[in-house]
């Protein structure tokens, strides 16, 4: 019995170690690279990424108003790989300097980056579905927050 229990300790350490470690690089959210959409009857939302090099990922992302037939809000993105640990930095116009996000865990499929300081978002959770799209979770405070279903750009 001894030898069993010592077995699932030795799995859930190398777990945990695999999961951790998957998280201190931009490697681990290849699966973001590419280009993303969603369109409703109102508006057009864009997210694009490339891999700039082994520690860095660089985006844009834009909102186009159908009813206004312009772009309301773009923004510059970018994954950075610094001392072991991946952060999500978005420069938008509203905000004089960019705002960092933290990525406080991922997965295979998964990534969740986190700034409680920032009025909002507070969290942006990526995750890749089943049919190799990505649905995008914003939220803040008091179930403050909203959802985006990309489609990637061979999938439309």
């Amino acid at each position: 019995m001894s030898k069993v229990i010592g077995f699932v300790f030795v799995c859930l350490a190398f777990h945990s170690t695999v999961q951790a470690k998957s998280c201190d690089s931009v490697k681990s959210l290849s699966w973001l690279v590419g280009n993303w959409y969603s369109q409703s009857s109102k508006l057009k939302i864009s997210e694009s990424w490339k891999q700039i090099s082994g520690k860095t990922f660089e985006g844009t992302g834009s909102t186009y108003s159908i009813e206004k037939g312009k772009t309301v809000s773009s923004e510059t993105l970018r994954l950075v790989e610094m001392s072991g640990e991946v952060f999500y930095v978005a420069k938008v116009a509203s905000n004089d300097l960019p705002v960092a996000f933290k990525l406080t865990s991922c997965s295979a499929k998964t990534a969740v980056f986190e700034n409680p300081q920032h009025d909002f978002p507070k969290k942006l959770s990526y995750q890749l579905t089943k049919d190799n799209n990505i649905t995008v979770l914003v939220s803040g405070e008091q179930g403050k927050g909203f959802s985006i279903n990309f489609v990637g750009e061979n999938d439309s």
